[in-house]
């Protein structure tokens, strides 16, 4: 017999659920806080078995802590970006509206969208600025909202694996030539991190993290408007160096691991 939450899944497999899902939160990573992820993520965790979720606003506020209004602001952001729809169900015994129904959409093919709508990009400087507030104080005596000369990186001084990697994220723009610079304010960024002993041994992640800035940059050229391409990335590496090092990754979620933890595959 088919659950009746079955009947508004939007995918086939839960795989498919997954990916569509991280491909959300990529595009949509600088309009998303912290509570809207999260919100996203305990959708996702009680859709795995019928690809829909059946939760109450007091589920999600026990489990995240969060207020009631929090956590109807975060739902209506996750639909009017066409994350999620929300449908609502009413009680068959009862006749009346009972808790609603969450479904993770598909992403939308950027090639049948219309014509993206100009919006304001976030300069390197403007991001800088909320990033530095959060981040050691050792930042703040150095000047690093100027983007990083290039002239003097050499071709052999490239890290052809990662560069190469963000090459072919830009192909996808059309244009790689800024290939370069971003690589160039990855270096720079990670560079001053690795200074510190404390970060010593860790370019494996300041790689992975500059990839996905890459990544989150290219993909937003999809959707928005971006006239400096390598600035967008700066601002966004900057905002995931600071949350990978200077944050308390169970904070993310509002609960500890152990309470609740259900990684995309």
């Amino acid at each position: 017999m088919t659950h009746y939450l079955s009947t508004y899944a939007k995918f086939t497999t839960k795989e498919q659920m997954d990916v569509a899902a991280r491909k959300h939160l990529d595009i949509h990573f600088n309009a998303m806080n912290k509570t809207d992820r999260a919100v996203l993520e305990m959708i996702r965790c009680y859709s795995v078995k019928y690809l829909a979720a059946h939760l109450k606003h007091e589920t999600m506020e026990k489990k995240l802590q969060v207020s009631n209004s929090t956590i109807r602001r975060s739902l209506r952001k996750l639909v009017k970006l066409e994350i999620i729809e929300r449908i609502h169900f009413v009680r068959p015994v009862m006749n009346g509206m009972g808790a609603n129904i969450y479904v993770i959409l598909p992403v939308i093919d950027q090639g049948k969208m219309n014509s993206p709508k100009k919006v304001d990009e976030p300069c390197c400087d403007a991001v800088s600025e909320v990033v530095l507030q959060k981040e050691a104080s050792f930042f703040k005596t150095k000047n690093i909202t100027q983007g990083p000369k290039t002239s003097h990186l050499a071709d052999e001084k490239l890290s052809t694996t990662l560069y190469s990697k963000m090459k072919d994220l830009l192909a996808l723009t059309g244009d790689t030539s800024k290939a370069r610079d971003l690589f160039a304010i990855h270096r720079s960024l990670s560079g001053r991190m690795l200074r510190f002993e404390i970060h010593q041994g860790k370019e494996k992640l300041f790689e992975y993290l500059a990839y996905r800035a890459a990544k989150i940059s290219v993909m937003a050229t999809k959707t928005k408007n971006i006239r400096n391409v390598a600035g967008y990335f700066s601002g966004v590496l900057r905002q995931l160096i600071s949350d990978a090092l200077f944050e308390d990754i169970h904070k993310e979620y509002s609960v500890s691991v152990e309470e609740f933890y259900c990684p995309i595959m």
